[in-house]
């Protein structure tokens, strides 16, 4: 679910900051620059790793701050095709389910990956699972299992794009629709998978009572 990644950079360090030892003064900028960013084809970064190299602290007289190449290495969130995941179900809509794991939350089950047969409550925007004639419903803010489909990377919609589609509300990067920029889909549609208290129910049941169910 996590990988390390190196990356080699330009840090500029503020004139205000060079009295500060160069590792700690890099450190803080690049923990500026990239923790809870995303890294186009990488993932989500979660936190610096470590500094491999610092070259460089050219001072430029126009513009007084310090200028190294710093190699270092990041943690990246990226969970790999097929990984199980548990996660809190954020908000259901007619698109499916929205999962958060509370540090990223652009997940999606679409619909057509739940349980069948599967109906949506409109009234309630809850969709449930109809089991052998009884609906159990995926309950908000409760804990859901779910493997990883994919995780989609996307670049932003340049100005002009939004510009000329400002007023279609499918168009990712409009308040109708704000852009993501990576996006795991998952799907829930096989054992063991969904609201994770319904396999604990389960697991519970006395044997006997297990077994009435199977007969």
């Amino acid at each position: 679910m996590f990988i390390i990644s190196e990356i080699e950079d330009k840090i500029r360090v503020d004139p205000g900051d060079l009295g500060r030892p160069v590792l700690d003064a890099v450190t803080s900028v690049i923990e500026h620059l990239y923790i809870d960013k995303v890294l186009h084809d990488l993932g989500l970064v979660v936190t610096l790793y470590d500094i491999l190299s610092i070259t460089g602290g050219f001072i430029y007289p126009s513009d007084g701050a310090a200028h190294y190449i710093v190699a270092f290495r990041l943690v990246l969130f990226r969970p790999f095709v097929g990984q199980i995941l548990t996660g809190r179900l954020a908000k259901s809509d007619k698109e499916g389910l929205h999962v958060s794991l509370d540090f990223f939350d652009d997940i999606l089950i679409p619909e057509h990956s739940l349980k069948e047969p599967h109906f949506f409550q409109e009234e309630e925007s809850v969709w449930f699972w109809d089991f052998e004639g009884q609906q159990i419903y995926y309950e908000p803010e409760e804990q859901i299992r779910f493997r990883v489909k994919t995780v989609i990377f996307r670049k932003p919609p340049s100005v002009q794009e939004l510009r000329n589609k400002s007023g279609e509300d499918d168009m990712s990067g409009t308040a109708a629709k704000p852009f993501t920029v990576m996006q795991i889909i998952g799907t829930a549609d096989e054992d063991g998978s969904g609201m994770t208290s319904w396999w604990e129910e389960r697991d519970e049941m006395p044997a006997t009572d297990a077994m009435q169910q199977q007969a």
